[in-house]
């Protein structure tokens, strides 16, 4: 069942449950409140009747019987009274009728005759449809005793109750069809929100992740599901966003390994196969092809082992000690030594040296394959230059190589993503350097911020968490 028809069924129910409960208790407690005034009211108006039949009845009786006396007297009051539901009647001890105001001769419940003591005796007398109030004592007129018995016809009370009731039903239907159509317009407005809110999760659950939630309310409750959906849809989109780059990433990685595999064992295959199906007598072409056979074995032997390195590196393996970070880049500088002369590269050293708390030989192979990027990117430039400045607990790699353009930036460090693919061929590597310089800077702590302009170079700036001490030269 839908929320709408729930709320407008269980609204529903309430107030009829409510205004019912409410108004039949309303009716019987003021039914009680009237019977009980009445009972009060008809038992005064029995005493003042007895007193008044009973009094001074001795003198009387020279001249009129006791029947005239009760008579008289009974007829006088219920004329004043003028309340054609009460009446009187007198019976002689042994229940005999003696006189009766209505002529009726029905003998009610042998209770009403158990006089017990001198107070008034009633109870209400269901007779037919009719209830009557019977209130009943002894009086003695003239020395003789009689069942003084007072009715008060209640019937048209409980007629009045019956139509309270009926009167409770109009209202029920009346109020009802109103009320009814109220709640069933609340009913709209609570799940209007949530209906919208089940339309939006359904358009993304069909691909339409650009849906929006904007439903306003003047419920707070309301607002919140609305923002909170919103924040949720655009995490949503990020999150899709960060799925589909890795996904795009893994494809390049996934093409490129499949790339820079098959090219050296192709390389390899074709040479086999020249040794293997012709009958070669020349000695130079047989080394050529053993040394190229060589080569790209080699190849893949430094893929296998940087990819190893790629997957491998973990925090357990860290030897952490504190070093001097210009010591480091010297031995960078004499490593990279021939390279650099090879190209014919400006390499300087600059600012003042500090300590570092790091792994020394993750920390050289981050550095090294920086400034082995940096010499490359060189290499067809007229000025070849990188300078490698420590500056306030950071080291500046400054190049003045070609430089890198802003969609590239996000890439570089993806496995055998290359930026200068003209170089490609010309300058060894598979492109794993910049990978494996990524995961070695998150697992020493060192955060990587790259600023490069196309034709105006690169700077690298590694900022160290690690810094101990620093000094000048």
């Amino acid at each position: 069942m839908k929320l709408k028809n729930k709320l407008f069924l269980y609204f529903g129910v309430l107030f009829f449950l409510t205004i019912n409960i409410f108004g039949i208790v309303l009716i019987q407690s003021n039914f009680n409140l009237t019977i009980n005034n009445t009972v009060n009211a008809s038992l005064g108006e029995y005493s003042v009747i007895y007193t008044n039949i009973e009094y001074r009845e001795e003198i009387s009786n020279i001249f009129l019987t006791n029947k005239d006396i009760i008579k008289v007297k009974s007829d006088s009051y219920l004329k004043n009274i003028n309340n054609p539901n009460i009446s009187l009647e007198f019976r002689t001890l042994d229940k005999k009728m003696f006189y009766s105001t209505n002529n009726s001769d029905i003998l009610y419940s042998e209770k009403i005759y158990n006089i017990n003591d001198n107070l008034s005796n009633y109870m209400i007398y269901k007779e037919k449809n009719n209830r009557i109030l019977l209130i009943n004592n002894i009086i003695s007129i003239n020395n003789n005793e009689y069942y003084f018995t007072y009715m008060n016809n209640l019937d048209h009370l409980y007629k009045d109750r019956i139509k309270s009731l009926f009167t409770l039903i109009k209202l029920n239907v009346a109020m009802g069809i109103f009320l009814l159509f109220i709640i069933y317009l609340i009913s709209i407005e609570i799940t209007k929100p949530i209906n919208n809110l089940i339309y939006s999760m359904e358009d993304i659950i069909n691909g339409n992740y650009n849906k929006k939630f904007t439903y306003k309310s003047n419920i707070f409750e309301i607002n919140s599901i609305s923002n909170n959906f919103s924040l949720m849809n655009d995490e949503i989109q990020k999150k899709i966003q960060q799925l589909r780059e890795q996904n795009n990433s893994k494809q390049r990685f996934i093409d490129n390994l499949t790339h820079e595999i098959r090219t050296p064992l192709t390389s390899i295959i074709g040479y086999s196969d020249l040794m293997i199906n012709k009958k070669v007598q020349d000695i130079d072409l047989i080394y050529k092809s053993f040394k190229n056979i060589n080569r790209e074995g080699k190849r893949i032997l430094e893929l296998t082992s940087n990819l190893v390195s790629l997957i491998t590196l973990d925090k357990k393996s860290l030897k952490l000690n504190n070093y001097s970070l210009k010591e480091i880049l010297r031995d960078v500088r004499n490593a990279l030594k021939i390279k650099i002369s090879q190209y014919d590269v400006e390499l300087l050293i600059e600012g003042n040296d500090i300590e570092v708390f790091s792994d020394k030989n993750l920390l050289t192979i981050l550095i090294s394959n920086f400034v082995d990027n940096a010499i490359k990117s060189t290499i067809d430039r007229n000025i070849r230059k990188v300078i490698l400045r420590v500056d306030k607990g950071m080291l500046i790699i400054k190049d003045t190589g070609i430089g890198i353009s802003k969609n590239d930036i996000n890439k570089i460090f993806e496995p055998f993503y290359m930026v200068d693919k003209s170089r490609h061929k010309s300058v060894e590597g598979f492109g794993l350097g910049l990978s494996i310089c990524k995961e070695i800077s998150n697992l020493l702590d060192i955060k990587i911020e790259i600023k490069s302009k196309i034709d105006l170079g690169t700077e690298i700036i590694l900022n160290f968490k690690g810094i101990l001490i620093e000094w000048k030269n």
